[in-house]
């Protein structure tokens, strides 16, 4: 019950559910397709997909404002290379969010527009702030390892939620330092996974790389799910974001 709370307080969290949602219905109509006797079942899931992107790109009118205005707190920061890489990549994400407006305008029938040009414009946008948001993840992660390699490294919480990943990489002895990694930094961990994750979506739209719709649908999902546990877990959200 309370997950659902905290899911509905927030913009940002009906829209992780939803896109989850989106991305899901993407990767089983993928799979169901070569079956002929579920077309019609095919068919409803594009819809639910389309429907739900739409409603998303509903949702997030007038962000870019709000985005806008968070690089000019960023403006501010202390540390140069987080200043440089969170500045330009909301100004990349507010550029990102403009064009997603007017795509919605197009689509509801307000605004006359060329959908897949400004569909590639959007595009392009998202991958440059992917892009800054990798670098800053490579960024905390090198400071955290030279934080280690002095034993500099303060004493970190580790939650009841994430102690199940070192039993299950127990089996993997070489995904064990992944799994401590996660434990102690997983506001990074799950920050990595997410952009990692979503830099395929905008390539593969541009035609850079060739990704089926599936392996669309199940790295949407996955990036989905990392920002929806930022969003119940404060402690896995990366801060100053």
């Amino acid at each position: 019950m309370d997950v659902w709370v905290k899911l509905n307080a927030s913009t940002t969290g009906k829209d992780k559910l939803f896109r989850f949602v989106q991305y899901l219905s993407r990767l089983v109509w993928h799979n169901l397709e070569s079956r002929k006797n579920l077309r019609d079942t095919v068919a409803r899931l594009k819809i639910i997909e389309s429907s739900f992107s739409t409603f998303r790109k509903l949702l997030r009118l007038g962000k870019s404002l709000e985005v806008l205005h968070g690089a000019l707190r960023t403006l501010h920061l202390p540390d140069t290379v987080l200043r440089i890489t969170l500045t330009l990549s909301r100004i990349y994400q507010f550029l990102f969010l403009l064009a997603d407006h007017i795509i919605w305008f197009g689509r509801a029938g307000l605004w006359e527009i060329d959908k897949e040009k400004w569909s590639k414009v959007s595009n392009k946008f998202w991958l440059g702030s992917i892009i800054l948001n990798l670098l800053r993840d490579a960024y905390e992660i090198l400071t955290i390892t030279k934080r280690r390699m002095r034993c500099l490294g303060p004493p970190v919480c580790v939650s009841s939620g994430m102690l199940g990943i070192r039993e299950v990489c127990k089996a993997v002895p070489a995904l064990q330092p992944v799994a401590e990694f996660a434990e102690e930094h997983r506001d990074v961990f799950f920050d990595s996974v997410k952009n990692l994750c979503d830099i395929w979506i905008p390539l593969t739209h541009l035609g850079h790389t060739k990704l089926s719709a599936g392996t669309v649908g199940f790295l949407g999902s996955v990036s989905s799910l990392a920002g929806l546990v930022a969003v119940l877990d404060p402690l896995a959200k990366l801060a100053p974001a």
